[in-house]
């Protein structure tokens, strides 16, 4: 190593996340949490975990501009079970999460799975299901972390985030909601084999 790369590399340190020291914060009716904020990876990276109640809606139809995204559905926050062939008696993590994309099958992803979005693909997701789904949400780049803290200005205490608030908050991160006329034309588009659920 050399002396440049060892003095810079002084003055990293590791991000050790523990859920017990990092206490959930409200978005209407949805909870969330930073896992990693960006500022330990100059904002090339960002992890955020969302809780999504039974029958919530998710947020409206939108793409981004800037930043690819992973998924990846954990369990409900209660209980985490990890099932292993070593202990097949333990029961299935729950936990399901449902991707829209206009014009495209709606995608269940369960507990245990991922799934990503790239840059400029429509998309959002729901929990139509009768138990809550939690799932860590990657962002590459990591700035997009900053749209959760100002959702939480706009929809201030014990408020619901609405379609609109929704909205307002992804426009000012290089996120574009779509019109109901482009999903509808989408949706329309699409072959009926391809069409959501």
């Amino acid at each position: 190593m050399d002396s440049a790369t060892e003095a810079y590399a002084k003055t990293l340190s590791i991000n050790h996340f523990k859920p017990s020291e990092v206490p959930w914060r409200r978005l209407g009716q949805y909870l969330w949490r930073p896992i990693e904020d960006g500022s330990n990876t100059q904002y090339r990276l960002a992890v955020i975990e969302s809780l999504l109640p039974p029958k919530t809606n998710g947020p409206v139809f939108h793409f981004h501009e800037m930043h690819d995204e992973g998924f990846y559905v954990t369990a409900c926050s209660h209980v985490i079970i990890i099932p292993s062939p070593l202990s097949p008696s333990l029961p299935p993590r729950k936990g399901t999460v449902r991707f829209h994309s206009p014009g495209r099958p709606d995608i269940d992803c369960k507990a245990g799975e991922m799934l990503t979005v790239p840059i400029r693909l429509p998309h959002r997701f729901s929990n139509p299901f009768d138990e809550e789904a939690v799932f860590i949400n990657t962002a590459t780049p990591g700035f997009f972390i900053r749209y959760f803290e100002h959702l939480e200005a706009l929809i201030g205490d014990g408020a619901e985030l609405t379609p609109e608030i929704n909205k307002a908050a992804l426009l000012r991160f290089a996120t574009i909601p779509l019109k109901d006329e482009d999903v509808e034309r989408m949706q329309g588009e699409a072959a009926p084999e391809q069409k959501g659920k």
